[in-house]
């Protein structure tokens, strides 16, 4: 990841993929009986897992999008291409999501220990937006919620998992935004250092029936993933997470369809992305 040499990175591909592999074997076992003496452990490895995920998801979406880029798809490359992002993108936020096994029981344990840094950030503003440029965006987001609740629309169960995952968005997007205007714990006087930890709260802390219904293809949800894509594109220096922000915007908008395209047009205009190139319809 730390290379710009093509070959040697796909080496060290390799070679984490296979010490990966061996790590997953014993984890999935550990995992099964979480206590006091292995959490720690287990979180520090379901961490590096996540990184990993994130890393490999997102080659495959920059491979399957610069695939579809500049041509025509046939309805089977269509359905195939959608069906690979989809995947992809899920398996991010399930690997996200997956540490919850290990932070339900122990979290007061782990944070108490030496993985307290990583857990403990007492620092943090409040998760209020406050400057015009702040309340700006929270309005553009509380606006989405008219994408189930309006007249005519009946009422569905799936509107609840909606309505939290959009509540704790903007809540994240606040606290991103709050972040990126206060100072680091440790910086000087012309250091700038961004938490960017902060962005990974929300798919940490999506309801699983919310991934439910990415993986069913619903416009709403997508919607807002198009919207959460603005919070990873903040982060300028982690290797790992280079291009997500365009590989989930991008499949949300190959997702939910050009006739959908008027919900997403303020995060296409802040990422510079040019609609053409999704080739959704």
């Amino acid at each position: 990841m730390l290379t710009n040499d093509g070959l040697e990175r796909n080496d060290y591909y390799d070679i984490a993929a296979k010490q990966m592999n061996t790590g997953m074997a014993q984890y999935r076992e550990a995992v099964q009986n979480i206590t006091t003496s292995n959490s720690e452990a287990l979180f520090a490895f379901s961490t590096t897992m996540t990184t990993f995920v994130l890393g490999t998801a997102g080659t495959e979406c920059r491979n399957a999008l610069d695939y579809v880029k500049g041509r025509g798809l046939s309805e089977d490359e269509r359905e195939d291409t959608t069906a690979l992002l989809i995947q992809a993108i899920c398996s991010i936020f399930r690997a996200v999501r997956g540490v919850l096994v290990i932070l339900v029981p122990c979290y007061h344990y782990i944070r108490s220990g030496k993985l307290k840094p990583v857990l403990d950030r007492d620092w943090w503003p409040p998760s209020i937006p406050v400057t015009p440029e702040e309340l700006d965006h929270d309005y553009k987001l509380r606006d989405l919620e008219k994408l189930w609740s309006r007249p005519g629309r009946p009422y569905k169960y799936c509107f609840d998992s909606l309505r939290r995952a959009l509540k704790d968005l903007r809540d994240t997007t606040a606290l991103v935004s709050r972040l990126a205007a206060s100072p680091f714990p440790g910086d000087g006087a012309n250091e700038e250092t961004f938490d960017w930890t902060a962005i990974m709260g929300w798919p940490t802390h999506l309801p699983l029936e919310f991934i439910s219904l990415l993986e069913e293809r619903r416009m709403e949800a997508w919607v807002l993933m198009a919207h959460y894509a603005l919070l990873p594109a903040k982060v300028k220096v982690n290797p790992w997470m280079d291009g997500l922000a365009t590989s989930i915007f991008m499949t949300s908008a190959f997702v939910i369809g050009k006739e959908n395209w008027r919900w997403i047009t303020w995060p296409a205009a802040v990422l510079k992305i040019n609609m053409e190139d999704v080739h959704a319809e």
